[in-house]
């Protein structure tokens, strides 16, 4: 009888598996009467959940737990299916599966069966939220900072009061969503946003991510739509990818509406349509918010600011305090007469930041009080009868630029004004021309040149007339310096003679002012400097340009220069500096017609060959023809081309020479070439 144990295990499981299929049929009507009580009790508890998380996160500085966040997702999905189910349950409330005979539609009534004991299964677990008991509760947790570019800054003064305001409606007003901070140039309108910005570092505020962005006056869509996904961590394929579709705005958009952030823009000059760059007024709608500085509080209105707060200068007393922090308190008391001199030279200072700092820097070490005598007398005497920049700003600032007391440093200053706006300068290459402008006097000694350079920049810097920028990290980190651009606009018109010769520095940045009109004014200039990649096509001559000294043509898309554009030019240019112009793939033989040229940069173009005609360049003093864009670029020069050049300064770095050792042998017997950069 050994077959008979086995025989019962299977007929108790065969009638375990019967009564359990059975039991969804017969318990069809209870089961569903207890689901929705279950669902009733689980909406409840779901709705009390989320208005704990609410309460807590508009509380500020906490977030719902990934817990939190997950349980709700189930509880949402679920409650989603169970109201089709608790529906065709109430039809069949009268099913009946035991009879003479079962009933026709009897297995669709097991499996809604089925169908709800699994439910009233997964109700009673996610009530139970086992999960949420382990953590006790806990909801929600801290935001964590953000990671936020802390800026270089002094300690403000005079600024508590703007920085507690714009605070509150940055952090706790809502509804305030665009900020726009305005007032005249120099008054501190940076100054109050990067100690925002480093506030924000510091504080749990409930913000993702912060992200900060210069304009200026050529607002560049593309440049700043880079910045802002760089803040984001959008990678560089992905971002390629969407620019290759030309919906880079669209695709930004998408990631902002799911980040709750804050986007600080420095420097708006006109109206910044912000869904052009991918920043609508819907990715705010989460609490996210725009803070942006002007000069215009036109400018604000344009772009329908929730607040526009003008930054005022500061107080006679703040003023003051700005100013000793600069001079230095112990100069302020050194002698009895100083102190009331130096609240008079405050007061012609009208309380503007950027005029105390330049000046009160300016007057750091000058412990006679003759000297402040005379500080004083200047300012007073300049005259303030014109409106604007020029009262308020240009006379006050140009006193710090007087007081350099050196011809060679004034001129090093304004030659910066050859630059763009907000345009990061690589030191070194600035102070190679101050050489070749012989800014730095006349010597082949290059590298007391380049010290004394080094000096110059380090002055300026203390002076506040010139403040160190990022650094450029292509093809190695490199310094960089930057005008502060109230100053560059004081600088240009120093340059312009005071107003008198709008025409003598030109800085063309758009194909617009490559127009014969505008091309006419080069007949005046003395510096014409044709920069960026707006500029694609040079399609005419200049006129006769007889006082034309200096030439860029820098980091455009132009492939050529037309026949005869040099040739106006012949016999006054000394420095022609066309590098960073990827596209231009042959040397503009007209060049070699210069003959007043000491100055020229070849760097980062695809030109690969020098004419013979360029030995007509008895004056030349320094070349640079580095390579960045052609790996493994190999250079002909030709033999004799180079070897009569007084050259000082020769640069191939990078770059292969194609009869290297003829080339080399030249240079081995230039006599004046002391400065040699070349792969070997």
């Amino acid at each position: 009888m050994d077959f008979v144990n086995p025989l019962s295990d299977l007929i108790k499981y065969l009638y375990g598996l019967a009564c359990t299929h059975l039991g969804y049929i017969y318990n069809l009507k209870d089961d569903v009467d207890l689901l929705q009580r279950e669902t009733q009790e689980l909406n409840a508890k779901s709705e009390d959940v989320k208005a704990t998380v609410q309460r807590e996160e508009e509380e500020g500085a906490v977030q719902r737990t990934r817990v939190v966040m997950n349980w709700l997702g189930k509880v949402q999905n679920f409650l989603g299916g169970v109201d089709q189910v608790l529906g065709e349950a109430r039809e069949r409330d009268r099913i009946k599966c035991l009879g003479h005979c079962l009933p026709q539609n009897c297995w669709s009534g097991y499996q809604l069966g089925k169908t709800v004991d699994r439910m009233l299964n997964e109700a009673r677990e996610l009530k139970e939220a086992r999960e949420l008991k382990k953590e006790e509760l806990n909801t929600t947790l801290p935001l964590l900072s953000p990671l936020v570019l802390a800026m270089p800054m002094d300690e403000t003064v005079g600024l508590d009061i703007s920085f507690n305001k714009v605070w509150k409606w940055l952090v706790h007003e809502k509804e305030i969503r665009v900020i726009g901070l305005y007032g005249i140039g120099g008054v501190g309108k940076t100054t109050l946003m990067k100690r925002i910005n480093n506030d924000l570092s510091r504080a749990k505020h409930g913000f993702e991510v912060v992200i900060w962005v210069v304009v200026s006056r050529q607002v560049k869509e593309d440049n700043i739509r880079d910045i802002i996904r760089r803040g984001l961590h959008i990678k560089d394929e992905l971002w390629e990818q969407w620019s290759r579709n030309g919906a880079t705005h669209i695709h930004l958009c998408e990631v902002l509406t799911h980040k709750k952030f804050v986007l600080l823009i420095d420097d708006v000059w006109a109206r910044l349509d912000l869904s052009k760059i991918g920043v609508p007024r819907s990715c705010l709608e989460n609490g996210s918010k725009v803070l942006f500085t002007t000069r215009s509080k036109t400018v604000c209105y344009q772009m329908k600011v929730d607040k526009a707060y003008q930054v005022q200068c500061l107080t006679p007393e703040e003023a003051l305090g700005l100013f000793e922090n600069n001079v230095g308190k112990s100069i302020v008391h050194f002698h009895p007469e100083i102190p009331e001199l130096a609240k008079n030279i405050v007061l012609e200072c009208k309380g503007l930041p950027l005029a105390l700092i330049t000046v009160g820097q300016a007057m750091a070490g000058k412990d006679i009080p003759g000297e402040w005598r005379h500080a004083l007398t200047t300012l007073r005497n300049k005259p303030h009868k014109l409106q604007g920049m020029v009262e308020e700003v240009y006379h006050i600032l140009k006193f710090s630029y007087d007081n350099l007391n050196d011809a060679t440093r004034q001129a090093c200053f304004l030659y910066c004004c050859c630059f763009p706006e907000d345009y990061p300068i690589i030191t070194d290459k600035l102070i190679e021309l101050w050489i070749g402008e012989g800014l730095l006097g006349d010597t082949n000694d290059v590298y007391h040149m380049r010290d004394e350079g080094a000096s110059i920049l380090g002055d300026l810097k203390r002076a506040c007339l010139l403040e160190s920028g990022p650094h450029y990290r292509c093809p190695y980190e490199q310094a960089t310096v930057k005008m502060h651009d109230v100053i560059r606009d004081m600088a240009t018109w120093i340059t312009h003679d005071h107003g008198q010769r709008e025409n003598k520095l030109l800085v063309i940045e758009t194909e617009e002012d490559m127009s014969t009109e505008m091309i006419s004014k080069w007949r005046e200039a003395e510096k014409v400097s044709i920069w960026g990649n707006l500029i694609a096509n040079i399609n005419q001559a200049p006129p006769m340009c007889s006082q034309l000294e200096t030439l860029f043509v820098r980091e455009t898309e132009v492939r050529f220069v037309p026949r005869g554009f040099f040739k106006s030019m012949m016999a006054c240019l000394k420095v022609l500096d066309l590098s960073d112009n990827s596209k231009i793939e042959s040397f503009p033989e007209e060049i070699c017609n210069l003959i007043s040229l000491e100055h020229l940069n070849l760097s980062s173009t695809c030109i690969t060959k020098l004419p013979k005609e360029i030995k007509n360049l008895t004056r030349l003093r320094c070349l640079l023809f580095d390579n960045r864009y052609l790996p493994h670029r190999i250079i002909l020069i030709p033999t004799g081309a180079i070897a009569s050049l007084p050259l000082n300064v020769l640069s191939l770095r990078e770059s292969n020479l194609e009869k290297e050792e003829e080339v080399v042998e030249e240079l081995g017997d230039m006599q004046d070439l002391t400065d040699l950069s070349i792969l070997v």
